[in-house]
């Protein structure tokens, strides 16, 4: 007769089933609980990831927010798709807070000549040649898609410092 217990007169039949069901309990809790973790460890902050089925790529820049890399040049930016964690379910943390700001840099896009300088959290167009000179030269600009969004982030876009270099 399963599900029935066996009492024997000292009572350790039913300690024994007791014992019994409390252990296949306790690992099927276990169980769950290290899903639960295996979710929540899935991101790490400064993490990139691509949930196996989709093509979007999220940035967990913090504990409490992650964000969506605009496009393949933003992410060349940031490392390469090298650094992407592919993962079966994505389970970011926290809030969602749109497409990504870009790294600090140089960058053109590929549709038009103006080159913006990206650093301490603003943008600034590169006025001429001069400048850009002095900034380094053109061999530090990463041509970028068309739709980028440099200015994510960073406020308005203002002439360089004609000092600045």
């Amino acid at each position: 007769m399963s599900g029935m217990v066996r009492v024997d007169a000292d009572g350790t039949g039913l300690w024994r089933a007791l014992s019994k069901m409390v252990v296949k309990a306790s690992g099927a809790i276990l169980l769950a609980v290290a899903a639960c973790f295996a979710v929540q460890a899935q991101t790490a902050i400064g993490g990139f990831y691509r949930q196996a089925d989709q093509a979007p790529v999220m940035y967990q820049y913090t504990a409490t927010a992650f964000c969506h890399v605009q496009n393949e040049s933003q992410m060349a930016a940031y490392g390469g798709f090298s650094k992407v964690k592919v993962v079966p379910l994505l389970a970011m943390l926290g809030r969602q807070t749109g497409d990504c700001g870009w790294p600090d840099g140089f960058y053109r896009r590929s549709n038009e000549p103006a080159v913006y300088r990206l650093f301490d959290g603003a943008v600034c167009h590169v006025v001429n040649e001069r400048q850009m000179a002095a900034f380094g030269g053109f061999k530090l600009v990463k041509v970028v898609m068309p739709t980028s969004d440099l200015a994510r982030g960073r406020g308005g876009i203002a002439p360089c410092n004609v000092r600045a270099g």
